[in-house]
This record gives structure tokens, C-alpha cells and sequence, in this order.
């Protein structure tokens, strides 16, 4: 199974990583083989927000990918104007399994009509670019049009991965990469206390109480869905659950 990763100047390292991480789970723990391949204009290093990121082949090397994967970033003007990223995304829509593409990364898959007059969900600030393009944005965190997924950022950009991987393969298996890459955050995190957690520790000692805690940033939590989909052992309920693919 070929996994392409759409790549430009300007991406967003992060998204790329959110939507690369559970796929790259998947091939290493042997609970699915797929390659994993960075497509863009042309070989080589590209810079983009946080980082850079290589490119291994190019738009006509890759015919037809399963999944296509269009993470945002900056420069969404020139981006959903590039004639050769437009025309290949049009190119492998039809024998693609799964198309999904995260905050203004959406709006390159509705400059390529992907989306028709459909809502996306996507970063706040996309919702007029949307609009030029036919689409409008929608408050959901995750939206499904089709084959096509669209999601607000890299946090739910990782829901997406194991939503495809779900439908991909199995429950077990989306539930067990899920699983892995939990065990995997944490071992990091236990590794060396946190920048927070030691200045939490060292007003504690000096006698300032306890510090108040940050309000929870909700975009980091997971839908309950999520939970649901990859961890209940019965029947779906009677209400349809956004994991459902629309008749």
C-alpha cells in the first residue's frame, strides 16, 4: 500500500509528522505493510514551517497512490495555484482509497474541485479561501465528503490517520497503533521531567503553593468518538458516529 505526502515550500513539518506518524507505526510494529512516500515538484530538501523535508519522488513518478495526504502550511495562495500539484491531485482522485488533507491544506484539495460546494474542516483563518474555491469552512474538527477527509491541524490530523488505518485494515489494528503510539509518547515524556513539571516542582518547594493550571487547550483533546470507535468491544450505538461512511 503507497502512502503519498504531499510536499511544497512552506509546508508545515508538523502536519506532515501528525499525518506520517501512525502510518510509520503501522509499517514498523508489522500491522501493515505500507511505503510511506514524500511526493512533491521535484527531488530534494524543501523548507517549510518548522523544518524541511525531502522529497523522494515527484508528481509523475507516483501514478497511483492508496492514500494521498495534504497537510497545510504556508503560502496556500501559490500552492492551490500550482498547475502540476492541481493536475495530479485530479490525476490520482479516482483510484485513490483515501484523500485527506489538514487545516489549509484544504484548500488546495478544493482548488482541485475534490471537494465540490461540500464544508471542510480547517484552520480558522482558510474560511474566505475556501469560498473562492466553492467549499465554505465548518466548525467540526474532522469532516468526511466521499474518500475525502479534511481535518483543523495536526492534532486531529493524527484521528485522521487512524480513522484511514481503521478502514484500511481493521479496528484492532487502528486500535493497536493507537496504543503503541500512546506507549511511545509516554516512555519520551516519563523520560526527563518537563519543563513544566520542574517549575511546577520548584515553586512548590519554595513555598508558592500551587500554581494554577492552564486552561485545557480543546483542540488536544479527542473526540469522544475516537474513543469510542477504537476501544469499544460492542456494537456501534443507534446514532450515527462521523467513523461511519455516508450511503
Amino acid at each position: 500500500m503507497q502512502i503519498a505526502l504531499v510536499v511544497f515550500p512552506g509546508v508545515s513539518i508538523n502536519e506532515c509528522e501528525a499525518f506520517s506518524l501512525a502510518f510509520r507505526q503501522l509499517s514498523a510494529a508489522g500491522l501493515g505493510d505500507c511505503e510511506l512516500v514524500s511526493v512533491g515538484a521535484e527531488r530534494g530538501e524543501v523548507v517549510g514551517v518548522g523544518g524541511r523535508r525531502h522529497v523522494d519522488a515527484t508528481f509523475g513518478e507516483i501514478l497511483s497512490p492508496d492514500v494521498v495526504l495534504v497537510p497545510g502550511g504556508l503560502g496556500v495562495d501559490r500552492t492551490a495555484r500550482d498547475d502540476d500539484l492541481i493536475a495530479w491531485l485530479r490525476a490520482v482522485e479516482p483510484s485513490s482509497q483515501w484523500i485527506a488533507a489538514s487545516s489549509t491544506g484544504t484548500v488546495v484539495v478544493a482548488a482541485a474541485g475534490l471537494l465540490g460546494d461540500h464544508p471542510a474542516a480547517t484552520h480558522w483563518l482558510a474560511g474566505d479561501k475556501l469560498a473562492e474555491f466553492g467549499s465554505a469552512a465548518s466548525a467540526e474538527r474532522i469532516v468526511e465528503v466521499g474518500h475525502v477527509l479534511t481535518c483543523h491541524g495536526h492534532i486531529s490530523a493524527m484521528d485522521v490517520a487512524l480513522l484511514m488505518i481503521l478502514r484500511l485494515f481493521n479496528r484492532a489494528t487502528a486500535a493497536q497503533v493507537r496504543r503503541e503510539l500512546l506507549n511511545a509518547q509516554h516512555g519520551v515524556a516519563g523520560s526527563a521531567p518537563s519543563l513544566p513539571a520542574r517549575l511546577r516542582k520548584w515553586w512548590t518547594e519554595r513555598g508558592g503553593g500551587r500554581i494554577p493550571a492552564r486552561p485545557p487547550n480543546t483542540e488536544l483533546i479527542s473526540s469522544d468518538w475516537v474513543e469510542l470507535e477504537l476501544e469499544s468491544q460492542e456494537p456501534a450505538p443507534a446514532t450515527r458516529s462521523p467513523w461511519d461512511r455516508p450511503s
